[in-house]
Formats: C-alpha cells, sequence, structure tokens
C-alpha cells in the first residue's frame, strides 16, 4: 500500500524542484550519509526483516531499520521550527544524499527530538513541527518524491544523553531507514516453470558493440580537476 503523502506536503511540484548545487566540502559529508543511510546486507536491496523495529505512528505501524540511521544536529531559532541559515546548510548534504540514485529506491522516516527542559506537551508539539520543516525543506529543494519520507516528532521521549536531559545533542533530528511499505512481490512463489520443446539449434548471432552506460540520476562524478557535478 502506497501512503499518501501529508496535507502540508500537498501540491509541491517535484518536476520543478531544482537540486541546490553541490560544494565542493560536501562530498565526503554526502558519500557518509549515503553509507550509512543505505541497507546493511550488500547482496540484497531489501534488509533482512529480523532487523527491524515496528514504530507506531497514530493509528499505523512502519518498520524502521536502526542500523541504517543518522543522528544530524539541526539548529534552530529558540522555540522556533523554523531553519536557520546554518540548519539549511547542514541539511544541504542530507538532501543530495536522499536524492542520488543509491538511495533513491528507499524510504525513510525523519523524526524531530528535543531536550527534557520545558513543559513535555510542547515539546513534543515543537518535535513534529520540526521534523515537518525538515521534509519540508528537502522537497522544495532536492528531487525526492514526498512519499518516501514521514515525519514524526517523538519530543522528549527518546533522548540520546538520558542522563543529561537538557544536553544539546538530544535536541537532534534522526534519519532512518523504512522497510519497503509492500514486501508481498518479493515474497510470492515463483509461477511454474512450463515445459518447452528445445528449438533446433542456431549459429550464434555476434553480440552488439556496447555502449558506453550514462551516468543515473543522482550520480556523482568528479573530474580530473576535483570539480564535482550531480547528474539529474
Amino acid at each position: 500500500m502506497k501512503m499518501p503523502a501529508p496535507k502540508w506536503l500537498a501540491g509541491l511540484g517535484l518536476a520543478l524542484v531544482t537540486a541546490l548545487p553541490v560544494q565542493a566540502d560536501q562530498a565526503a559529508d554526502i558519500q557518509a550519509i549515503i553509507n550509512s543511510l543505505a541497507p546493511v546486507q550488500q547482496e540484497s536491496t531489501a534488509p533482512a526483516p529480523e532487523a527491524s523495529r515496528g514504530v507506531q505512528i497514530g493509528n499505523r505501524t512502519v518498520w524502521v531499520v536502526p542500523a541504517s540511521s543518522i543522528d544530524l544536529q539541526v539548529f534552530f531559532a529558540l522555540d522556533s521550527y523554523e531553519l536557520t541559515f546554518r540548519a539549511r546548510e547542514d541539511l544541504a548534504a542530507l538532501g543530495h544524499a536522499l536524492a542520488s540514485s543509491a538511495l533513491r529506491p528507499h524510504r525513510y522516516l525523519i523524526a524531530g527530538h528535543t531536550d527534557a527542559t520545558g513543559d513535555a506537551a510542547y515539546n513534543q508539539w515543537l518535535s513534529e513541527r520540526r521534523a515537518e520543516s525538515v521534509v519540508l525543506y528537502l522537497v522544495r529543494n532536492f528531487p525526492i518524491d514526498p512519499n518516501r519520507l514521514i515525519a514524526v516528532g517523538w519530543g522528549e521521549s527518546r533522548l540520546k544523553t538520558p542522563a543529561t536531559p537538557g544536553a544539546a545533542i538530544n535536541r537532534r533530528v534522526e534519519v532512518t531507514l523504512l522497510l519497503p511499505a509492500t514486501g508481498a512481490e518479493s515474497n510470492a512463489p515463483a509461477p511454474e516453470a512450463t515445459a518447452v520443446a528445445p528449438a533446433a539449434p542456431t549459429a550464434p548471432a555476434a553480440p552488439p558493440t556496447p555502449e558506453p552506460a550514462a551516468p543515473l540520476p543522482g550520480s556523482m562524478q568528479t573530474d580530473k580537476d576535483g570539480n564535482i557535478t550531480i547528474t539529474w
């Protein structure tokens, strides 16, 4: 089942999105994020079910893969869910990574966290708005399908450092890989093979001359002078 984008994401035209340019010093950060968020096992594009856990969001359950997760320190103004200039700069590498060919087939949970300072109900509300702000920034500035991202706020309920509940490290945005929404197709048994009479042998045809493969959308290349480009 494909989940529709929430109302606060409705109306965003992905075809009109032009990704922000890649800065020279972002290449290593982008690759590190890709490495952290890609499925762990190399032989399959889908993580093993036993490596996931269910997370309840409202009246639905989504399955996350904790091994493919990162914590980002995203800076907001005090008591605000507006992204600061520094926050937008820090999120740019995440946007390029999520839009890359390596991560484009996958979906992610964008979770907002706060520290334990102040009222718990207010912290819950603020964390939800901050997670939504991050998702809006990503889909508005990069060619990312809104249906790939689910925003959720955990408030102060999942502190990074429970022993120091007011520490800045607790004010973070967590990005975690989600299992595919549907897995029935991959688990369905293969259809029975039908016996076919062998065809008469024919002379083998000459193999076609291979053409150079075009770079995949979202691929990052570095030329001989060290300039970085991403193909969309």
